[in-house]
């Protein structure tokens, strides 16, 4: 009788913990920041399982693609941070468990973090668009601006010669031409291509593309990169 009484008082504990932490989002779980961490050989697994319970967040795991890398539930992870991010706490263990390589990543689809291979993670195209007008705006060369003539205008007041008005001489020369958003646009896009996984594009052989139109980028690429660019696609 006492161990069914405990039993149902561990099941209703259980039941108020899930309804006091509900699920979260894979947006707000991977901003979430993590209780002190101190892994020190921790099986893999052992780690995403506490990622899961300090940051109430749905983690699968494709095991079978991790073991065909090279990499098994029993992996040993060493980390140790304080206050950071579920984002960048799981980047540094999946970095970790693969030796310091890049063959591991994860992505949001469907309110679920998956765990799989970089290779299998960027077979999926995924589009997304960018508000950049904010990023193109021409801002003013003030080195090149009209000086302020205090004691010339003074001067005119008092019926003291031309002077030239309150802002005189100086001014940009008329080869400072300015870019155009067009010509803004597409050194935006040229560091984007040079800086984010560039053997993604199609201009050096992938399949990523990146145009600009009315203001914004139109990316179509791997999660990953969108994971790059700030932007978690779920």
């Amino acid at each position: 009788m006492i161990i069914r009484i405990a039993c149902s008082l561990l099941l209703v504990g259980a039941m108020t913990a899930a309804v006091a932490q509900p699920v979260a989002s894979p947006r707000i779980a991977l901003a979430r920041k993590l209780p002190d961490l101190n892994l020190s050989n921790v099986a893999l697994s052992d780690a995403i399982e506490f990622l899961r319970d300090s940051s109430s967040a749905n983690i699968h795991v494709n095991w079978a693609a991790l073991e065909g890398a090279g990499i098994s539930k029993d992996t040993p992870v060493n980390l140790r941070l304080r206050g950071a991010s579920l984002r960048k706490v799981l980047s540094l263990i999946l970095t970790e468990a693969a030796g310091g390589a890049d063959t591991l990543s994860f992505f949001a689809a469907d309110g679920v973090l998956e765990i799989t291979t970089r290779e299998i993670a960027d077979q999926e195209m995924v589009t997304v668009v960018y508000p950049v007008q904010d990023l193109l705006l021409e801002v003013p060369d003030f080195d090149n601006a009209p000086d302020f003539n205090l004691q010339a205008q003074q001067s005119a007041g008092r019926g003291g010669g031309g002077g030239g008005g309150l802002f005189g001489g100086g001014g940009g020369g008329e080869d400072d031409q300015p870019r155009t958003r067009d010509e803004r646009a597409a050194e935006l896009i040229d560091l984007i291509v040079e800086t984010i996984q560039p053997d993604v594009w199609q201009d050096n052989g992938g399949s990523a593309s990146i145009r600009f139109f009315q203001g914004n980028l139109i990316v179509r690429a791997p999660r990953s990169v969108h994971e790059a660019l700030g932007r978690s696609v779920e």
